[in-house]
């Protein structure tokens, strides 16, 4: 929930650009990044939810959205790990 309030105060308050330039980050960044954001979240389906729009509205591609994605499947990978530890 929490975040989806981000992503709809950062795309309402015009910072399209900002959006743009974070999704222009090298692919082994974006993916470290994708990672990390699913593990905070712990679920790789949020992540790609809050992706999905963004690309279908035209503020990242679809090349950008690639990597993000793939970084949110490791980070479901990462986070059965740590639950299998336990």
């Amino acid at each position: 929930a929490c975040l989806v309030k981000i992503l709809s105060y950062v795309t309402q308050n015009s910072n399209a650009a900002m959006l743009q330039k974070a999704a222009q980050l090298d692919p082994y960044i974006a993916i470290g990044v994708g990672t990390a954001i699913t593990i905070l979240v712990q679920s790789s389906s949020i992540t790609t939810s809050v992706l999905t729009p963004l690309a279908a509205s035209g503020i990242i591609t679809l090349e950008q959205m690639l990597p993000l994605t793939l970084g949110a499947n490791i980070g479901t990978t990462c986070t059965g790990f740590m639950a299998s530890l336990v």
